[in-house]
């Protein structure tokens, strides 16, 4: 029988006790009417709890009305979800400030990332100003709407991304000034999570970079930091970052290999991306390979014919994936965010089970057919 993905039966976790400290998910007590509310997870080593769930801000300025953008932001906290990831960057410049609402009343509830590294140039701050309008006209010309929208990756993402966003390099002085600014839009004290935004791996001055954030850390003024980029690994100036990082922050899917448990029992790792590569690629296997939807329905028990269940089936192994930190999801529809935060109030089991291991299969089976789905 076949279960509609809208309707997932609850999963059974494994007891919280036997797992190893990086797999042990907190949960908060019930609500006095039996709901089960948000999973929580610590991050190893960084004595930060957060919920199982974060929302990612980058997409958040898809919306052009700032009253439809805090809508956005109070429905994820009202779903549960109390770890938000911003960056300077993100609406071009005005994300952090967009956040900060929240942040003044929900501080001691909520954790917050937030990144160096990458600015807005100043046309990228100039037309942040003029982008509710700007967003307004790209909704009648699509093809431009994604040239924009692969822009926001960066610097390093063709012509458009150069002439909004510039990388000012990787050190103290640049970090400490971020950190003055990012503080000041967030209207708060101190951050909870500090990441180099995207080095690469021509860096240099990394014990610079490791002994100033490792001061802030003991002054209060961020409680971890650590490293985030595109790829699932580090090289050069970047890799010397990432092995002195307490936190790993990478894009992940069901395509990339899950790190091994030696990382597991040191770093603190929060993924993002779970979906946006690995949804049209398994749409279009099974376009591809209608058969192979119907045996794939029947293997996992579900119906690949729910426009619902892929999305849910990748949130979902993602969640159980990563045990060490939160898993970032974010959407402008509100209906969404709720959906995804029922899904991280499961109790999941740990990825050891019957469907990750058919989920495993699904993906070397797609991987035959497309061969360079291995991202480095």
């Amino acid at each position: 029988m076949r279960t509609r993905c809208s309707k997932a039966d609850r999963l059974q976790s494994d007891d919280p006790s036997s797992l190893p400290r990086c797999r042990r998910a907190h949960y908060h007590s019930q609500a006095s009417d039996g709901e089960i509310l948000m999973r929580t997870v610590e991050l190893p080593g960084t004595g930060v709890v957060t919920s199982a769930l974060g929302f990612g801000c980058a997409g958040l300025f898809g919306l052009p009305r700032k009253a439809d953008r805090r809508a956005v932001l109070e429905t994820a906290f009202d779903a549960g979800i109390r770890h938000f990831d911003v960056a300077p960057m993100y609406g071009l410049g005005l994300a952090e400030a967009e956040l900060a609402p929240i942040l003044r009343r929900h501080r001691d509830e909520t954790t917050v990332t937030t990144k160096f590294g990458i600015d807005p140039t100043f046309l990228g701050r100039i037309a942040g100003r003029t982008q509710g309008p700007a967003r307004a006209i790209m909704g009648k010309y699509p093809r431009l709407r994604r040239e924009l929208k692969d822009a926001g990756r960066g610097p390093g993402s063709g012509w458009v991304g150069r002439l909004l966003y510039a990388s000012g390099g990787f050190d103290s002085t640049i970090a400490e000034r971020s950190l003055r600014r990012s503080l000041h839009a967030l209207g708060t004290d101190y951050v909870d999570i500090f990441v180099l935004h995207d080095p690469t791996a021509d860096l240099i001055g990394a014990p610079e970079i490791v002994e100033y954030l490792n001061e802030q850390r003991s002054s209060g003024r961020i409680r971890c930091w650590g490293i985030t980029g595109d790829g699932v690994e580090f090289s050069g100036g970047a890799e010397v970052i990432a092995e002195s990082a307490p936190l790993i922050q990478t894009r992940q899917d069901v395509f990339d290999a899950v790190p091994g448990p030696a990382d597991e029992s040191a770093k603190a790792r929060i993924i993002f991306g779970v979906i946006e590569r690995a949804l049209p690629i398994l749409q279009s296997y099974f376009h591809q390979f209608p058969e192979e939807r119907v045996r794939w329905s029947t293997r996992l028990g579900l119906d690949l014919q729910d426009e619902s269940c892929l999305p849910t089936l990748l949130l979902r192994e993602a969640l159980r994936r990563n045990p060490c930190g939160p898993v970032l999801f974010g959407s402008t529809r509100s209906d969404r965010i709720v959906a995804a935060a029922d899904l991280a109030s499961e109790d999941l089991p740990m990825p050891t089970g019957e469907n990750t291991e058919m989920l495993e299969e699904l993906a070397a089976a797609v991987r035959q057919t497309q061969p360079g789905l291995h991202r480095d």
